[in-house]
């Protein structure tokens, strides 16, 4: 007999409970979900009227998400708990009982059947507090990808760009793989000589095989194959600045990607070093809804520490519109000036 199965994928169950949180304001939880690795685990069989499975769903995550919400666990996990009502009237004879959130271990951790790299290889290869997207590309265009990457690393989306060569080096080939295991994301950008790569398939098959988002650009031919199946954007190589605004809002827009990307916006905001670019963040802060308070914080902060975002042309205003003005501190009550006998 084979081993059962829940009727619904668990990253799908995830994706909708996050989204249900999000529109309920509970960023918290929302936080939790998106950067959770989830599946379902099969805990008992009751046999009464005809069999139900009962499942849970194990969701684990970060040690930085896990550490600051370890006293309220009970709490998040019976909110997750009570919405999974929902998933079990799929099929009576699968029955989702609980939720249960644990910190992923230290070191290498298991995704799927693949083993995720350990935060210090992660580090070396991406910058911290970026979005990470590779880029799946062919070496003929390279000059204008590496135009479509500076472009992207505006919003805070740090852009693997891995050039194809006839012999690529071992060393090489392995920092394509760790690229591969620790993407937030895959951009298949799809040339009419895409297909004939020896690797842009493979590397967009790697990218589903992991579950991470792929979003096909369409670049003067439609995607085939798996790729085929994802709704794509249009795009122009030679105008990357408009490229890279589709890309940004295509990863905003999708529940999978969304608090990655939110959080990384916040970090290029933070850390803009020209008036053009916090002129251009500026624009898309009244369309996030769910900052977090920190995040909020640090904005209203950058007005402050940041002269390329406080005096950027109308950047303060609109964050202080979005989220008001920082609190000044009280003053302290004047000092008398009697000297006590």
């Amino acid at each position: 007999m084979s081993d059962p199965i829940f009727p619904k994928p668990a990253a799908e169950v995830v994706t909708t409970l996050a989204d249900i949180f999000r529109h309920q304001g509970q960023t918290e939880v929302v936080e939790i979900l998106e950067n959770a690795h989830a599946w379902f685990d099969n805990t008992d069989y009751d046999n009464w009227n005809g069999g139900t499975y009962i499942w849970a769903l194990r969701l684990e995550v970060p040690v930085p998400l896990f550490a600051p919400v370890e006293m309220r666990l009970p709490k998040i996990e019976k909110e997750i708990t009570d919405r999974l009502k929902y998933f079990s009237q799929l099929d009576s004879s699968h029955f989702l009982k609980e939720a249960t959130i644990s910190p992923i271990t230290t070191g290498a951790a298991v995704v799927g059947q693949r083993i995720a790299p350990a935060d210090s290889e992660v580090r070396r290869l991406w910058p911290d507090k970026r979005f990470r997207l590779f880029l799946s590309h062919v070496s003929k265009h390279k000059v204008a990808v590496s135009k479509l990457k500076d472009e992207l690393e505006l919003f805070g989306i740090s852009a693997f760009v891995a050039h194809e060569a006839i012999k690529p080096s071992l060393e090489w080939l392995k920092e394509i793989e760790l690229a591969l295991r620790s993407m937030h994301a895959l951009v298949a950008l799809i040339t009419p000589d895409f297909h004939a790569s020896v690797w842009t398939d493979q590397e967009i098959g790697w990218a589903f095989g992991r579950g991470v988002l792929v979003v096909p650009v369409r670049l003067g031919v439609d995607p085939y194959g798996f790729a085929g199946k994802v709704q794509g954007i249009s795009g122009d190589l030679e105008k990357p600045k408009t490229l890279a605004e589709s890309v940004f809002e295509t990863l905003l827009s999708n529940p999978q990607t969304h608090g990655e990307v939110r959080r990384a916006f916040v970090t290029a905001l933070c850390g803009s070093s020209s008036y053009p670019q916090s002129i251009m963040l500026r624009d898309y802060i009244p369309e996030i809804a769910d900052f977090t308070d920190e995040e909020k914080t640090a904005m209203r902060e950058a007005c402050e520490k940041n002269d390329q975002v406080s005096n950027a042309y109308k950047v303060p205003e609109t964050i202080y519109k979005a989220f008001g003005k920082p609190k000044k501190p009280a003053k302290a009550p004047p000092q008398s000036d009697d000297v006590p006998f």
